[in-house]
């Protein structure tokens, strides 16, 4: 995963509204998400409480990205709120 600069969203559960990456910026037009994935119990500490939330979005151009949250945009044990690029679509 890639981190994404300048990201525009309301907390705690909406997709991002604008990104930017690798320089250039989108402007959302349609999201999916969140898909939240969970740390396991089993784990210690930071893995154990750790969230991620995940986004399916497509920008003004038709351009489809994968992005994920780090944290679930209430408590800060789950994560810092960056935000990450997973991949695109093509």
């Amino acid at each position: 995963p890639e981190l994404l600069d300048h990201v525009l969203a309301e907390l705690p559960d909406q997709p991002p509204k604008r990104f930017t990456w690798r320089g250039m910026a989108h402007r959302v037009v349609r999201a999916d998400g969140p898909e939240r994935i969970l740390g396991e119990w089993w784990k210690r500490g930071t893995e154990r409480h750790s969230v991620r939330d995940y986004f399916q979005v497509e920008d003004e151009a038709g351009q489809r990205f994968w992005l994920f949250r780090r944290g679930d945009g209430e408590r800060g044990e789950t994560g810092d709120l960056a935000w990450f690029m997973h991949g695109s679509f093509g």
